[in-house]
């Protein structure tokens, strides 16, 4: 039995009231006629009070209704200790933790945590209660509180397995110790089963701690000896002209360890074929780089993977990735017809985008009465170069394209006014023109005045390359005559003359995009900027910013999430495919070759396993690469000391604390436990009642 509020007992020295009550009371004296006192001994009324108590029932009740009510206000509670039913031992809550993270998989480390976690079980008393947990950066309570020992066993042999996720002990200590404390038992004892990897501690655990009635049993798995191999850092470079287009693959082999590897194999496979091998010598601690080559590749996504070899952790030998060849993008050019004479509006953009057989742009020229054709072609880019808008249904067209996706360049010219542009482009994209059309000089200055590129948006995609030394320069371009242009909201002006007028401004229209440049594409008016150097480079950035192009992520780690809808929505935008429907069914395969079960009503898909998986629909498959969380392949072992010190409760330890164990209580446990001060409140009614009725009975006697 104890006490929430033991100070209340002070109160029970109330019941000395009544005694007092009952010794001190006048009684009215009865009177009797008696002829004469001479024979009688005087005796002190005071002394006879004081000698005698009367009525002891009704002192009693008095007196009880005093204590009961004092000791209800203490809230006793009965403390109810977990017998078994043989020997009338204690019952004990056993917990057990088990590592199931991909370190685990090191050497026999996962038979020895099976083993261990057996072992516990099997030494428990009966009687005794068990929950086995899995954790890794998640928890998975492989069983509640049972007693059963063979349904635990069989639970550890052929239940439990290994991830490939990586280690955090925090949550899964959390969870245990709720488990442990709602088991009721008197004694619980966590039992933490892993190899206790450095990097699975984390900062929030600083300020943890169990409860006091809470034992931590840590079963150490690890060594300060070991070695594993796998990669560091991976860079993939881009093709480029000196080599035929291939990629560049630059990867560092980590030797996580105290022991020196030497002659290691590391391969590089290509669509499950190995292409290019290698042999390094990798010193323990240290990182060794190596370098693959990998010829051009055809035109789409291509799986590649690196692996190195090593028999002690296989789990992390492979990198896997997804290399994406682009083809040649489609880009329309359309202008006016090209003057007798004279040279293609689109002379300077065709040697800018055509500049070798190494550009992703394929530039062709379209005359503005064909141009309704070029608003359907999903895939294209399309440059509006000096034309003017064209009528109503081209314009809706063109809009449509846009909104679907479709990226715009309108390039204005001599030959657009500033009435045709609000009109047609001006009615949906949120620039204006003004007059004049095309400004020849500035107010009150000479006729050979020029205007100079300024306030560039260097954070901006399309200028971003420019912003490191040496990467182009844009002060030298002079232009003599430009367009007048307004920004409206829902623009972003990119660059500015150097008189404050925009000269490049962007827009999103749904899911596209316009690019307006207040300056022609051509020499015309004297402009010299498609001379200079900074001119395919910022087409080829401009090209590639209407294009929404964003290289899908090459890998992923497991734990990561995706949202397969949407992976395949961007690849087919990227490879201009009309035909894909968001509505049509999705299937994912993991890495083992199994359908991944879909959850109803969820969009994202948690990534379990290292390898490849696939993304399939009736039109389009796509692969996603997944890889191990870098930190976990680092085996370095804790203090195991220190950590179980680390959760130890601050206060001194001794015996358990009721009033602790209370708090991680719910409320219907706890006030299940402190139900006795109601029946002793019911008693001291009973008693008052009680007291009340014999009071008033010995009152009627008495008259």
């Amino acid at each position: 039995m104890s006490f929430l509020n033991p100070l209340y007992f002070w109160g029970a020295l109330a019941a000395a009231v009544p005694v007092l009550l009952h010794l001190i009371r006048r009684e009215r004296a009865r009177r009797i006629e008696f002829p004469t006192l001479m024979y009688l001994r005087k005796v002190s009324k005071r002394t006879i009070r004081y000698q005698k108590l009367r009525h002891l029932l009704l002192l009693l009740l008095r007196v009880l209704a005093f204590l009961f009510l004092a000791l209800a206000f203490t809230r006793p509670f009965r403390e109810m200790p977990q017998v078994s039913a043989a020997g009338g031992k204690v019952t004990t809550a056993h917990i057990i933790l088990l590592d199931n993270s991909l370190s685990m998989s090191y050497g026999d480390r996962w038979e020895r945590a099976k083993k261990a976690a057996a072992e516990i079980v099997r030494r428990a008393s009966v009687g005794d209660k068990f929950a086995l947990l899995e954790f890794s950066d998640r928890v998975f309570a492989r069983s509640q509180i049972v007693t059963g020992k063979d349904t635990l066993l069989g639970q550890i042999e052929n239940g439990v397995e290994l991830t490939e996720k990586s280690t955090r002990y925090s949550q899964a200590l959390r969870l245990a110790e709720k488990l442990a404390l709602e088991a009721g038992a008197e004694k619980r004892i966590i039992y933490l089963i892993s190899d206790f990897q450095k990097s699975g501690l984390d900062a929030d655990e600083q300020d943890s701690r169990l409860s006091s009635s809470v034992e931590l049993k840590p079963v150490d798995l690890g060594s300060d000896s070991f070695s594993n191999l796998t990669f560091g850092e991976v860079k993939v470079l881009d093709a480029d002209e000196s080599n035929a287009g291939s990629f560049q693959i630059k990867a560092t082999v980590v030797n996580y360890g105290t022991e020196d590897r030497k002659n290691i194999r590391v391969s590089l496979s290509l669509h499950g074929r190995v292409v290019a091998e290698k042999a390094v010598d990798a010193d323990r601690s240290a990182l060794r780089g190596v370098e693959f080559q990998i010829p051009a590749l055809t035109a789409g996504a291509h799986p590649v993977v690196l692996e190195v070899e090593d028999p002690n952790l296989t789990r992390d030998n492979r990198f896997s990735m997804i290399l994406e060849a682009r083809g040649k993008t489609p880009v329309f050019s359309v202008e006016n017809p090209e003057p007798k004479g004279g040279r293609s509006p689109s002379f300077f953009l065709s040697h800018a985008l055509n500049v070798s057989s190494f550009s992703p742009y394929r530039l062709t020229a379209v005359a503005l009465e064909k141009a309704e054709s070029v608003s359907t072609l999903t895939g294209s880019l399309v440059i509006w170069n000096d034309a003017s808008g064209g009528g109503p249904a081209l314009q809706k067209k063109l809009q449509d394209y846009v909104r679907g996706g479709g990226g715009l360049a309108v390039v204005l010219g001599k030959a657009v006014t500033a009435e045709d542009f609000n009109r047609t482009f001006g009615s949906w994209v949120p620039v204006q023109m003004e007059d004049p059309s095309l400004q020849a000089k500035r107010p009150g200055q000479a006729s050979h005045d020029y205007a100079l590129l300024t306030d560039l948006r260097m954070d901006h995609p399309i200028f971003k390359p420019f912003s490191e030394p040496h990467s182009g320069d844009f002060t030298g371009a002079k232009f003599f005559k430009y367009a007048r242009l307004k920004a409206a909201q829902g623009s972003e002006v990119l660059a500015r003359f150097d008189n404050g007028l925009p000269a490049v401004v962007s827009a999103n229209i749904d899911k596209g995009r316009v690019v307006v440049l207040a300056f022609p594409a051509d020499d015309s008016g004297n402009n010299d900027f498609p001379v200079k150097a900074v001119f395919a480079p910022l087409w080829q950035q401009i090209l590639r910013h209407l294009g929404n192009l964003r290289e899908g992520r090459r890998w992923v780690e497991v734990g990561e999430t995706i949202e397969p809808q949407k992976i395949l929505a961007e690849s087919a935008l990227r490879q201009g495919r009309a035909d894909f429907d968001l509505n049509q069914a999705i299937v994912v395969m993991s890495p083992d070759k199994r359908r991944v079960p879909a959850v109803p009503g969820a969009s994202a898909l948690t990534l379990e396993k290292i390898g490849l998986y696939e993304i399939r629909s009736p039109r389009l498959s796509i692969t996603v690469a997944v890889n191990p969380v870098p930190k976990e392949s680092d085996l370095a072992h804790a203090n195991v000391e220190e950590f179980v010190a680390g959760w130890l409760p601050r206060e001194a330890s001794g015996a358990p604390q009721p009033a602790v164990e209370n708090e991680r209580m719910s409320l219907e446990e706890q006030e299940r436990k402190q139900r006795l001060w109601r029946l002793l409140l019911a008693a001291v009614l009973v008693f008052l009642v009680s007291e009340g009725l014999l009071g008033n009975r010995l009152a009627l006697k008495r008259e």
